[in-house]
């Protein structure tokens, strides 16, 4: 199995999946008590999307680590030239993964790596479960704040984007991608979580993990 990442998923549920429309609908009225304990308005999922619901992602949970730690190590040292890692190594367990995720800054070091929610409301902090309110995952990110974490890596990762934000060699990329070259895990990762991020504020979905 591998990591599911949808947007626009009580769209998506309401007419296929009325079981799995309702379990979402309560977990974003979970959701929406954090929120609001926080000091934040309602997420308003919508039911109804001009659009078809997004439906990427499908590779190993392990593969968001590879992106996290080459985060981890652009904001630890902005000197920091990306060398390819050894392949034995589990970015995972990377110390400076450790250290920069325990200062709570980043909406994609921050989060569960097989569920949970973003949502597509501009946090100041990353919001933890308690235990009267419970969500899947624990923790609820802000699209805004994991959009915001790609670009800042973008360029060192080799991702070109234009004024308007768009990926401008895609082409190339995705060749990497498929030839496995240099950090072609976290090129197909990075990839995937900006369209998804971006769908998600344009539409006002929330990502979903799963």
């Amino acid at each position: 199995m591998g990591l599911s990442i949808t947007s626009g998923i009580l769209a998506d549920f309401i007419n296929n999946e009325p079981e799995g429309y309702e379990a979402y609908k309560a977990e974003f009225d979970q959701v929406n008590k954090l929120l609001e304990l926080n000091g934040y308005k309602p997420h308003l999922e919508p039911n109804e999307l001009g659009v078809d619901p997004l439906h990427v992602g499908g590779f190993p949970y392990s593969f968001l680590h590879y992106l996290r730690r080459f985060f981890a190590y652009h904001m630890n040292d902005e000197n920091w030239t990306p060398i390819p890692f050894d392949e034995n190594l589990d970015p995972a367990a990377d110390t400076i993964v450790e250290e920069e995720s325990s200062m709570f800054y980043s909406h994609l070091l921050v989060h569960s790596d097989c569920a949970g929610y973003y949502i597509p409301i501009d946090l100041e902090d990353i919001i933890f479960d308690t235990d009267e309110y419970p969500v899947t995952g624990a923790m609820i990110g802000s699209s805004y704040g994991l959009l915001t974490d790609l670009k800042s890596v973008a360029k060192k990762l080799g991702v070109e984007l234009n004024e308007n934000l768009e990926v401008q060699n895609k082409e190339t990329l995705y060749k990497t991608i498929d030839n496995q070259g240099d950090f072609w895990i976290e090129k197909i990762v990075w990839l995937t979580l900006y369209e998804a991020a971006n769908y998600s504020i344009k539409n006002k979905t929330a990502i979903v993990f799963n």
